[in-house]
């Protein structure tokens, strides 16, 4: 009797899951691309990436559940990102140059998914998910201040709360990327931060050297 041939394995649950949760996302992302935050919706979600209704209330419980996964997914990258910066630098003054030119590039190379996290951070805060943004901003501000706590001690940083540090050292590039990434004056109006890389970094030093 001719025997038969097995059909390909499917994928791995857990694999095609992720897939399919991606897929919903980068989606969402490019919707927001076009209209802003406002123009994620599940029927353009849909139209977008062929997932069905059910598989987006499955993975995201809604639309608004879609926003906030997005946000943190983009937001953790970001922390990931310019971590790895930070801990990658030798000395102080390094490490407060690497706070704000790691934060820079990676919004340079990335400028839509910058753009979406400012666009949609008001609308997560004001979510079911508002606790689980401050606990992620409480952990991302304490690391800083953790690394923030021995330079001070050790006098290489002005000696001042070193909650205030972050405000100090990534206040003025966290503003002048939201300015560049704005509708208002978007690329092509501002110049991109990579032309003033290198004063954001000095400017940051200089707010905190002893």
């Amino acid at each position: 009797m001719a025997s038969r041939t097995s059909p390909n394995p499917p994928a791995p649950p857990t694999e095609a899951t992720a897939d399919r949760r991606q897929d919903i996302l980068n989606a969402a992302l490019a919707c927001a691309a076009e209209g802003g935050v406002d123009a994620v919706t599940i029927d353009g979600v849909r139209a977008r990436c062929g997932a069905s209704v059910g598989s987006m209330y499955h993975h995201f419980g809604n639309r608004d559940g879609i926003v906030a996964a997005l946000f943190f997914d983009i937001f953790h990258d970001q922390s990931r990102s310019v971590q790895a910066q930070l801990d990658a630098s030798r000395g102080v003054e390094a490490g407060v140059r690497a706070l704000v030119t790691g934060y820079l590039d990676w919004v340079v190379a990335q400028p839509g998914r910058a753009r979406f996290m400012f666009q949609a951070r008001g609308a997560v805060a004001a979510g079911p998910r508002s606790p689980d943004l401050a606990e992620a901003a409480r952990r991302r501000n304490q690391a800083l201040v953790a690394w923030f706590e021995p330079q001070r001690r050790a006098g290489a940083v002005l000696d001042l709360p070193c909650e205030l540090m972050p405000s100090l050292v990534m206040g003025p590039v966290q503003s002048y990327c939201r300015a560049w990434l704005s509708d208002r004056a978007g690329p092509g109006t501002l110049p991109s931060p990579e032309t003033y890389r290198s004063e954001l970094a000095a400017a940051a030093w200089r707010s905190v050297k002893a």
